[in-house]
């Protein structure tokens, strides 16, 4: 009679050989020993910004809550530090920095393009996982190795601009670009002049403005006197604000196109009526999940989802995933990101 015994090694070792041929065999990812597993968080609660980097967070903090309410990763909860860079390059590069030092693996945000080149220069120098829901500057395009976004390029948009406004008004000739004046107004100006040129339009007139900029009198007398039969807004919610309603004032009547800057709930509430007939673009799809704009809705108070908050809480169930599989290191976070397959409430997401 065979004994069990005797033939346990052969039995362990035709499962371990099945295990490695069917690969079930695989190592448990290292999640350190802290308590919690600290995610960092960069973005403006402050300023004219504040607007888009409380969308972020509120999107985020959904996904967090979900995370945790259903175990965590490996039994440990997610954790978001969040801090304020008040709009500034500057100090968004010294925050991420401060996270290196910290020794937090992976940082979300920031939102604008100039903020996430600062932070990407730095997150590459320390080895740490940027990803951003919302910067769409070209340059971001091979930043580096450690540097990611979850929303496509300006290249694409600024394409989609022009193609959606000759679409809508194809007696357009000649068309005028009010662009703020730093990586993501060039990002979006360029690929929507090179387009509309193909599609047989004109650019007449480019009138550049400052972030933080509030008097447009003289721009919309610029674009008054160019002859343009459109208007390409490039802005963000408080430029765009000033812009609108001094197109209002001097009665500037033409076709408007805005960029996903300008696409938020808030832009009706400030700037009002004036805000009639404008169409602008951006990269979401629309959202279908229910449970999300439920949440979304409770949290806020808002009848409408910002894409922000969409894009934001995707970022982090991509993030999630990747602590999960790659363990809570930069290394292994990047190297999840570069495989990862996602599919979530903004649409599928590759890197």
């Amino acid at each position: 009679m065979t004994r069990l015994l005797d033939i346990l090694p052969y039995l362990f070792a035709a499962g371990l050989i099945t295990a490695i041929v069917t690969g079930t065999l695989v190592a448990t990812p290292d999640y350190g020993e802290a308590e919690t597993l600290d995610v960092g968080l960069v973005l403006p609660l402050s300023g004219s910004l504040a607007g888009y980097g409380v969308d972020i967070r509120d999107g985020i903090t959904i996904a967090v809550d979900e995370i945790n309410r259903d175990g965590g990763i490996g039994g440990k909860d997610l954790r978001i530090i969040c801090r304020d860079n008040q709009g500034s390059a500057n100090r968004t590069a010294a925050i991420v920095e401060d996270f290196a030092a910290e020794g937090i693996p992976v940082v979300i945000g920031p939102v604008t393009s100039t903020s996430a080149l600062a932070a990407a220069k730095v997150a590459d120098e320390r080895q740490i996982v940027l990803i951003t829901p919302t910067a769409t500057t070209p340059l971001l395009s091979g930043a580096g190795r450690y540097v990611y976004r979850t929303i496509s390029s300006d290249t694409y948009q600024g394409r989609g601009m022009a193609t959606v406004l000759m679409s809508l008004h194809p007696e357009v000739e000649n068309v005028a670009v009010m662009y703020i004046d730093n990586a993501y107004g060039n990002g979006l100006r360029e690929p929507f002049a090179g387009t509309l040129a193909a599609l047989g339009g004109t650019v007449v007139c480019e009138v550049p403005f400052s972030e933080g900029q509030d008097t447009f009198t003289d721009a919309i007398a610029e674009v008054r006197l160019s002859g343009a039969e459109a208007v390409a807004l490039i802005s963000y919610l408080s430029e765009a604000e000033h812009i609108i309603r001094e197109a209002r004032r001097q009665d500037l009547a033409v076709a408007w196109i805005g960029s996903d800057g300008i696409v938020t709930s808030e832009l009706i509430t400030v700037a009002g009526d004036a805000t009639e007939g404008i169409v602008a673009t951006i990269q979401a799809n629309q959202v279908r999940s229910s449970s999300f704009i439920a949440k979304y809705g409770s949290l806020t108070g808002k009848d409408t989802v910002n894409w922000e908050a969409a894009y934001a809480y995707d970022t982090m169930m991509i993030v999630a995933e990747a602590i999960e599989y790659g363990g809570y290191s930069a290394d292994g976070i990047r190297s999840h990101l570069d495989r990862i397959r996602y599919v979530g409430i903004c649409g599928p997401k590759v890197f």
